[in-house]
């Protein structure tokens, strides 16, 4: 057999999924290559696969791709592939191709692919699996792999809760550790910490033989031995906790973690920053460890966190900016007059921002203020809004801010969700979408509670504002065009690439928001609407996992981006360049879009737009 050029090998790895082959696989597979060479308007084959005529690799040109009427499903060039079975959605399984340019063409016979597929069973996968399958496996590739269970936890030291409080604390000072499990009859059902013993004994006088059961958190939250580190940490930073109860398989109790545990395997770690951030004494202070914060996600973002995690860990940063921003203006305006909540909206609320984020927020009053508790109002949501724009977090370009018009009492926030949902009109739906995303910072939680399941079921019950909303999230397509794949923004040489938050992450999360309005879901985190739209049956389970995978293969390439530009010391954006993607991620990408198309084709027959 002849020896292939060389420079077949090099692009071959190149190409997706052939770049997975070592390099003497690859090097045999070039070596059985045909070369066609056709001219722009040649009939390249009709294909109804599996069929005969085994893969065919664009090496120069473009093609595109037909159904059995003519109509155009798509067009490849330079590194795709066709002649094997290609999901497009819909019911076409038979295409045929078309040179739309003079095209070099290599071909792998039938028998040499079924030779191939068969001594190399992932590329026979990757060849019958459908978008979703696709992206499971890579995701399941991409999976950090360092779990609780690698840490090396050592076995609990429990007591039972009808021990003494002195007998828990002398156990806890002779094995040397920080926190107490509280077990019966096998059964964890409360933990002690150092700090219960400090504010739940000393500080009151309690008697200290009197059952630890008194003092101790009863029912605590627990992770599991193998759930990646990244979970318990969202978990300490969600729970504002340093200890948590490990289970293993059986649910028995087999560790504990600490935030000590953790910060030894990750340094920056976002647990001491948020302490720092607690205990700053001035806004500058909290604005000086704010800016640590998108350096550290990055660190975790390249040591294997995915962009859910790092959504989870960025806005509870955010979080604690902002309680410790209106800690700091009440301690130096006075007590509110009023209870109140400090609302987030978009993805500060949804706990999906990235390494750079804008601001959206808002203030809900518990009555109508009178004018000197407008007038306390309208200073402490300046003070917090300045302070979290020096924290990085710039201005909304839009001016959903508390520190603006989006002040206003319980009263005031149902008139003006009623005036949208009552009179939808376009500009006003697409100005009220990300108030859907609502979460209680501070205060009043109970106030915001009640606000958004109102709220989020007069939206259910209203299918002409749904209609209009979800008229409005498909406005925004993925970027999948005919030619060369991608449709890229446009606007000067700063623009050029894929964005991949406006075409990308936000019609998904536009689909998530309109099905959960539908089933009247009180979750806003976007996978956790997915998993509640597909539990209620608002979408097959198998399209809402697809979707997820979807949005996280997307959020991560965007991520990842925005890492390295960050490392590079430039400004993080959202435009990913297609051509510093590898073969399969560009492969993947298109995947992904394709899941959000046919989510969005299911979302417009289910509204007949």
């Amino acid at each position: 057999m002849t020896r292939p050029s060389p420079d077949i090998t090099r692009f071959l790895q190149t190409v997706a999924p052939f770049s997975r082959l070592d390099s003497a696989s690859v090097e045999a597979l070039a070596a059985r290559l045909k070369v066609r060479y056709h001219t722009k308007g040649d009939a390249l084959g009709e294909f109804s696969p599996p069929g005969g005529d085994g893969l065919f690799i664009i090496r120069k040109g473009a093609v595109e791709l037909l159904d059995p009427d003519g109509e155009i499903l798509e067009q490849r060039g330079e590194g795709d592939l066709f002649g094997h079975r290609i999901a497009f959605g819909g019911e076409h399984d038979d295409y045929s191709a078309r040179a739309i340019e003079d095209c070099l063409i290599w071909q792998l016979e039938a028998r040499d692919l079924s030779a191939m597929l068969e001594r190399h069973p992932p590329l026979a996968a990757f060849f019958e699996a459908g978008p979703g399958a696709r992206l499971r496996e890579e995701s399941q590739i991409r999976a950090r792999r360092e779990t609780l269970g690698e840490l090396g936890l050592r076995k609990p030291v429990t007591a039972g809760p009808e021990a003494s409080i002195a007998a828990c604390a002398r156990a806890m000072a002779e094995s040397q550790v920080s926190c107490l499990p509280l077990v019966e009859h096998g059964e964890l059902v409360g933990i002690i910490t150092d700090r219960d013993l400090r504010n739940r004994v000393l500080a009151r006088g309690l008697d200290p033989e009197r059952p630890v059961r008194d003092i101790m958190t009863a029912d605590p939250a627990t992770v599991a031995l193998g759930g990646r580190i990244e979970a318990a940490l969202v978990e300490m930073m969600r729970l504002g906790i340093h200890h948590l109860p490990v289970t293993d398989a059986d649910g028995a109790l087999a560790a504990v973690v600490s935030a000590g545990d953790l910060v030894r395997v990750q340094s920056p770690h976002p647990l001491r920053l948020v302490r720092d951030i607690q205990r700053a004494d001035t806004g500058a202070s909290v604005a000086k460890f704010a800016r640590r914060g998108p350096r550290m996600l990055a660190g975790l973002a390249n040591a294997g966190a995915g962009a859910s995690e790092i959504g989870r860990i960025a806005g509870r940063i955010t979080d604690a900016c902002t309680r410790r921003l209106l800690a700091l203006a009440e301690d130096e305006l006075g007590e509110a007059p009023l209870k109140y909540a400090w609302l987030a909206f978009g993805s500060q609320a949804r706990l999906e921002q990235g390494l750079i984020s804008d601001q959206d927020n808002g203030l809900l009053l518990a009555e109508e203020p009178d004018d000197a508790a407008a007038e306390y109002f309208e200073a402490l949501a300046t003070r917090v809004c300045d302070g979290l724009n020096e924290c990085g977090y710039v201005f909304c370009p839009g001016g959903v801010m508390a520190k603006g018009e989006w002040r206003m009492s319980f009263r005031g926030w149902r008139k003006r969700f009623d005036r949208w949902i009552r009179e939808p009109a376009p500009k006003s739906v697409m100005q009220s979408s990300i108030f859907f995303d609502l979460r209680a910072v501070a205060g009043d939680g109970d106030l915001a509670g009640r606000l958004h399941r109102e709220v989020l079921q007069q939206a259910h019950d209203s299918e002409i504002f749904r209609r209009f909303l979800a008229s409005e999230s498909l406005g925004r397509k993925p970027p999948v065009g005919l030619f060369r794949q991608f449709v890229q923004e446009h606007g000067g040489e700063q623009s050029r690439g894929l964005n991949l938050k406006r075409r990308g992450v936000i019609p998904i999360v536009d689909l998530a928001r309109v099905r959960a309005l539908e089933g009247a879901l009180e979750v806003i985190h976007t996978e956790e609407r997915i998993e509640a739209a597909a539990g209620a049956g608002l979408m097959t389970e198998s399209d809402g996992d697809d979707l997820i995978h979807a949005l996280k293969f997307i959020a991560d390439i965007r991520l990842a981006h925005q890492a390295r530009q960050l490392e590079a010391g430039h400004a993080p954006d959202h435009l990913v360049d297609p051509d510093e993607l590898s073969g399969l991620h560009r492969r993947y990408l298109r995947s992904a879009f394709r899941i959000v198309s046919e989510a969005q084709k299911a979302l417009a027959l289910r509204y007949l737009l």
